[in-house]
């Protein structure tokens, strides 16, 4: 199952990459992931605490599994009871376009028996979630410079 939505940024694509990869400014700002521990590296180990909307904090322990600065950085990890109930991917994509305007794409794929009988639930709470952090995102950049962020 794959779940995308995307935002139009007023901000260069460097100043979008080091906002998603500045992980210890996250409970600044980030309504849906909470805090993130690791190194923004390819194949790094991450530990994230996230809050799907209208659900408690969930801690996740994944692994970076894409990074190619300023355009794209995913991570992924897998349910304890393994891949085969429940793995997701979260995939972030800068692109600048011809006219100047420059976009964050965000994805999720999951994957697993897990998702049979939630798919809905699923999809609507993610969508919801990636909405929140993409507004908080837009938000943060797009502040005056002398406003807080």
């Amino acid at each position: 199952m794959k779940i995308a939505t995307e935002v139009a940024v007023l901000a260069s694509p460097d100043r979008i990459w080091n906002c998603l990869i500045d992980f210890a400014a996250y409970p600044e700002w980030n309504r849906f992931l909470k805090s993130v521990t690791g190194q923004a590296a390819p194949d790094a180990a991450l530990n994230v605490d996230l809050q799907y909307y209208g659900k408690p904090v969930e801690k996740k322990t994944g692994q970076v599994t894409g990074f190619i600065p300023p355009k794209y950085f995913s991570w992924a990890w897998k349910h304890k009871f393994g891949a085969w109930f429940l793995a997701a991917e979260h995939v972030f994509r800068i692109k600048e376009t011809e006219s100047g305007k420059v976009i964050l794409f965000q994805e999720m794929y999951y994957t697993g028996l897990g998702l049979k009988f939630r798919r809905r639930e699923v999809e609507h709470m993610v969508k919801l979630s990636l909405e929140k952090l993409n507004d908080d995102l837009r938000h943060r950049l797009e502040a005056p410079v002398d406003a807080p962020k």
